[in-house]
């Protein structure tokens, strides 16, 4: 199977899914993708919100390693912000004037029309089904010196993938090393600018 994100064709079986040698994107068989029907009603039963300590201690983890890389006011979209939006706050606090979108739960399109100081994405692109339109569109969100703060869970060579509770979830279907990261930034003309080696990079726009 070619890889779904640079198409080459030099890819291997990891357990259950596929691993690419020249991107290291590992994906699971879109053939086996939930329909959006089973999409929604799966993400309907987050109950992630604004009154949860632990969902904003676990949301700082992506906002204090961005807060070095803010200026003192700024625009800023939270890009897959799910039905509870809660890092838009966080980051109104910090100065940000924020706009929320989601494909299911804020759908309003005319916020993917303007262009963001700060793009934010936490816990999302995991989910992308065509993951390089998915990604064009998330970094055409960004102004040129922008920054874009992804958080999603690495994968490494080390991980034993059968028993990696993080691709339990079935709408977890793409997973990222940081050799990933690396050509993403490359082919969306993008500059790492933070890496926490575990679930956390920044990026800007260059």
């Amino acid at each position: 199977m070619n890889c779904i994100l640079c198409q080459t064709s030099e890819t291997f079986l990891r357990e259950s899914a596929t691993e690419c040698t020249h991107c290291a994107l590992v994906f699971k068989n879109p053939k086996n993708y939930y329909t959006h029907t089973k999409d929604v009603l799966r993400y309907s039963t987050h109950n992630n919100n604004h009154e949860d300590q632990g969902y904003i201690d676990f949301l700082n983890l992506l906002v204090n390693p961005l807060v070095p890389f803010l200026p003192i006011k700024f625009m800023a979209l939270d890009f897959g912000c799910g039905p509870g939006p809660t890092l838009s706050l966080l980051l109104e606090k910090i100065g940000g004037v924020v706009e929320n979108y989601d494909p299911i739960f804020f759908t309003n399109s005319k916020v993917l029309e303007n262009t963001y100081d700060v793009v934010t994405c936490s816990e999302v692109v995991e989910h992308f089904k065509n993951i390089e339109t998915d990604w064009a569109l998330l970094t055409s969100l960004v102004k040129p010196g922008g920054i874009l703060a992804i958080m999603t869970l690495f994968i490494t060579e080390q991980i034993n993938y059968k028993s990696w509770w993080y691709k339990n979830d079935p709408t977890h279907i793409v997973f990222y090393n940081e050799k990933t990261f690396v050509y993403l930034a490359e082919r969306f003309n993008l500059e790492i600018v933070f890496n926490d080696k575990k679930s956390v990079i920044i990026l800007r726009k260059k």
